[in-house]
């Protein structure tokens, strides 16, 4: 499902096998997991057996409480959306959090985009959780799990798709925005690029800006960020 920058609805993938169907994150609302699941059927195509979340933001995960299927995340996933099924959707509480530093206000002038009474929001946590490493068999396609640090979120879920050359990554990419200022922090990323060397694909699936780009295209684009970091410290 394409993305929506207004508010940051980010892209949304399914994967089919034979035998079952997996969700790429289930996106910023009921609202628009459901206009997904309408495309689907228009499309000719059945509706998601399983679906996995990339990363605890809002914009990847508000939409699991409309879901009809399992949602599966990474133990760390699920602890930080534990903590945020815990708070409260008023302004006043959002604005709270603002001032603590919990949230963003990019995050907060979105959600008030998408959701006009924030109190319809309904946080969720996921049915199945996995420590590292997860694989699913679809049926003649098999999704490869890995949770990792990334230089976006620390738990970051990778979906590596060797039959189609592809590894989704939600936002994993990105700068990080609750923990360091919206910036690249230079040994997560290093670490990370170091990772996607490691890795077989030639198709990067991601969450907002644009839906894919080549392996070599998101190198380069790392690349040129690491080059402007200062490494700390004792960094090689």
């Amino acid at each position: 499902m394409d993305a929506d920058a207004e508010t940051d609805q980010p892209f949304i993938f399914l994967i089919q096998g034979q035998r079952f169907s997996l969700l790429a994150d289930t996106g910023n609302s009921p609202e628009n997991y459901r206009k997904f699941l309408r495309e689907l059927n228009e499309a000719g195509l059945k509706e998601p057996d399983l679906a996995v979340l990339t990363h605890w933001h809002w914009d990847h995960t508000f939409g699991a409480c409309a879901a009809e299927c399992p949602v599966i995340a990474s133990e760390e996933t699920d602890r930080i959306l534990q903590r945020v099924c815990a708070w409260q959707w008023d302004d006043a509480s959002m604005r709270h959090r603002l001032e603590t530093g919990e949230d963003i206000p990019f995050t907060y002038d979105c959600m008030r985009a998408q959701y006009p009474d924030p109190e319809t929001i309904r946080v969720t946590r996921p049915d199945i959780t996995f420590r590292d490493t997860m694989t699913i068999d679809l049926g003649g396609v098999v999704c490869h799990l890995e949770h990792r640090d990334s230089p976006h979120t620390r738990d970051a879920v990778m979906i590596h798709i060797p039959k189609d050359d592809v590894l989704i990554g939600g936002d994993a990419h990105y700068e990080d925005y609750y923990d360091n200022d919206g910036r690249y922090d230079y040994g997560r990323l290093a670490e990370f690029i170091a990772y996607l060397n490691g890795i077989p694909f030639t198709m990067y699936l991601k969450g907002h800006d644009e839906p894919a780009m080549s392996k070599n295209d998101l190198l380069a684009l790392l690349g040129d960020a690491l080059q402007k970091l200062v490494p700390e410290s004792g960094t090689a």
